[in-house]
């Protein structure tokens, strides 16, 4: 037992050493000495006997081996980690970290308030947000639950969670409405100014479950926030999801396009590695997160 103990603390260090790029840098980070971090590497080395950290005066890098204990030390710590929070968390709901990935437009309009009002509730557990365009991967950086958008989320090796349904509608200010007419079919949009947004791609056509109509104008954006602030100065018409603007909609800002037509529609998804029994705080969040939803449908639908 004890020398698999040593092997964890060894592999400990040679991560701190991969991520600092310096036996100095590593020592200060691990509170021991330069000396000290050096001689557990050469103890690690001489273990697999391979060496792992290719060394220069210069220049400090992972060999091929290295790069191998690196990456499946790293696993095996992150797992012990969640071990152990797991073990101290048995009876205790209100503590831990949860780190949570969210999209970026989704994630400030709708579930940033969400997780502020969690944590007025909850102040002991600390959640690290991240809010982001890009897909991050939940292993490789140590993700405990990832929000994510799409109309069917296929073949997920992690457990998933559906949350609600998310729709999208074509928006105009009244003035806008006023000086180029307002359009009574789909196909009248070809005579308007589209404001489109493009994040994955851009959002250049409306499919109304029998046929596509093409959408054109003279602004791209691969910001939301900017698209409203544009269709809100009244440059031309938007499709933007039902949870950003339904309230420009109900003060009259907006005026809603097409209210009877099909509506695009994709489903938030939550995704986790661990079974929700399995840990009381992941638990505690995506219930809370269900409730708060449920009570904004009239923002999502």
């Amino acid at each position: 037992m004890r020398k698999e103990y040593d092997k964890l603390h060894l592999l400990k260090i040679l991560c701190c050493v991969a991520e600092q790029h310096s036996f100095s840098r590593a020592a200060e980070q691990l509170g021991t000495t330069t000396s000290a971090v050096s001689k557990s590497i050469a103890q690690l080395e001489s273990s697999y006997g391979q060496v792992l950290l290719n060394r220069t005066t210069r220049k400090l890098a992972l060999s091929d081996a290295g790069k191998l204990v690196y990456e499946k030390g790293k696993k095996i710590l992150r797992a012990l980690r969640d071990l152990e929070e797991e073990v101290e968390q048995v009876g205790v709901h209100q503590s831990g970290h949860l780190k949570i990935t969210f999209p970026n437009t989704i994630g400030r309009m709708l579930l940033s308030q969400i997780c502020i009002d969690f944590q007025k509730r909850y102040p002991q557990i600390k959640l690290e947000l991240m809010f982001t365009a890009a897909n991050q991967d939940l292993i490789e950086d140590e993700i405990d639950v990832a929000f994510r958008l799409s109309a069917a989320l296929k073949d997920s090796q992690f457990y998933v969670l559906k949350l609600i349904n998310i729709n999208s509608t074509f928006v105009a200010t009244p003035s806008y409405l006023a000086a180029h007419g307002k359009p009574e079919q789909l196909d009248e949009l070809s005579r308007h100014n589209m404001l489109l947004s493009k994040l994955n791609h851009v959002e250049d056509s409306w499919y109304d479950g029998t046929r596509s109509y093409a959408l054109q104008g003279n602004l791209i954006a691969n910001s939301r926030f900017h698209i409203r602030e544009a269709v809100l100065a009244g440059l031309g018409i938007a499709m933007l999801p039902s949870y950003f603007c339904q309230r420009d909609i109900d003060s009259g800002a907006l005026v809603e396009l097409f209210p009877e037509q099909n509506r695009p529609e994709v489903t938030l998804h939550a995704i986790y590695k661990v079974k929700r029994e399995h840990s009381a705080k992941l638990d505690l969040f995506l219930g809370f997160v269900q409730a708060q939803l449920s009570c904004k449908s009239e923002l999502v639908s």
